[in-house]
């Protein structure tokens, strides 16, 4: 019997997040010409504390540190933890170098060094970025290689988890930047990425209404009885109220409200700040909802 508690789905919200942050701001910035350089770097130092704690719950919930470090040296390709560890590894070193080197230029004045920086930094640039696919994949998948009816069978699941990561992480950044007053990330973008949010949603929302039709219809024992748990049963207040509400709904219609206007001023709060908060604890409360309802 699988017994995953609470560090388990802050684990995968955190990891979700991190990769969701770092994959949107890299296409923002590829899509507008590379001009958002400074909505990446945002986007890396936003995730990477995120990371790190996912790391430290993972090895809370594995009890023993030792059976965690075998994760590290033992590289098992048909064991999702041991994929899900070694994925998220590889981002967060890719990230902590980018870093280094952004920051490089404070204590080396080589000039001459600044072309091989920028060289490496894009690679590592790509590498995150396929990495951060991956780790928003992995956290769905994790669960869908399992038995659990509520879990298994369908690749629907590790898209929803996907487009709710891509969801949380744009909303990390876009509090971020509005809370520390920001001001190498335009108001523009801040538009922009707030309307790419919508567009997110209403595909997590598609893909939420797809799942639920496939645990009505599978043939799979227990999937509809995982159905009913989650709209009917001891999980529905916390699956309508925190996933269909905070999670979709409010911040959809918000976002939806200000589409295409100046976001300037106290209506900042209301069009950005307010949604942000709501899907961050939507995500959190759909990983929650998934992860117990599939052991319920």
């Amino acid at each position: 019997m699988i017994t995953w508690g609470g560090p388990i789905w802050l684990y995968l919200w955190l990891a979700g997040m991190a990769g969701g942050a770092y994959f949107a701001a890299f296409l923002v910035d590829r899509f507008m010409g590379g001009t958002q350089k400074a909505l990446l770097r945002l986007a890396t130092y936003v995730g990477l504390p995120f990371a790190v704690i996912g790391v430290l719950l993972l090895i809370v919930d594995l009890g023993v540190p030792i059976r965690f470090w075998h994760l590290l040296v033992q590289f098992d390709v048909v064991s999702a933890m041991s994929l899900g560890t070694w994925i998220l590894f590889v981002w967060v070193g890719a990230a902590v170098i980018m870093g280094i080197l952004w920051n490089a230029d404070r204590f080396i004045s080589i000039e001459g060094a600044r072309p091989a920086f920028a060289l490496i930094t894009n690679v590592l640039s790509w590498i995150a970025f396929i990495f951060a696919a991956l780790l928003m994949t992995y956290t769905g998948v994790l669960l869908a290689s399992s038995n659990q009816p509520l879990w298994a069978g369908t690749v629907l699941l590790p898209c929803l988890f996907v487009a709710s990561a891509v969801s949380t992480g744009v909303a990390a950044v876009l509090i971020t930047a509005i809370v520390r007053r920001d001001e190498t990330i335009s108001r523009r973008t801040i538009a922009r990425l707030t309307e790419a949010d919508a567009v997110v949603i209403v595909i997590e929302m598609a893909i939420l209404i797809s799942f639920a039709i496939w645990l009505g219809v599978s043939a799979m024992g227990g999937a509809a009885e995982g159905l009913k748990i989650l709209t009917i049963g001891a999980l529905a207040p916390a699956f309508w109220v925190g996933v269909v509400l905070l999670a979709l709904l409010i911040p959809l219609g918000l976002e939806l409200r200000s589409w295409g206007k100046e976001i300037r001023g106290r209506a900042t709060w209301l069009a950005v700040v307010v949604p942000s908060v709501c899907v961050l604890l939507g995500g959190l409360t759909l990983r929650a909802v998934i992860v117990v309802g599939g052991q319920m």
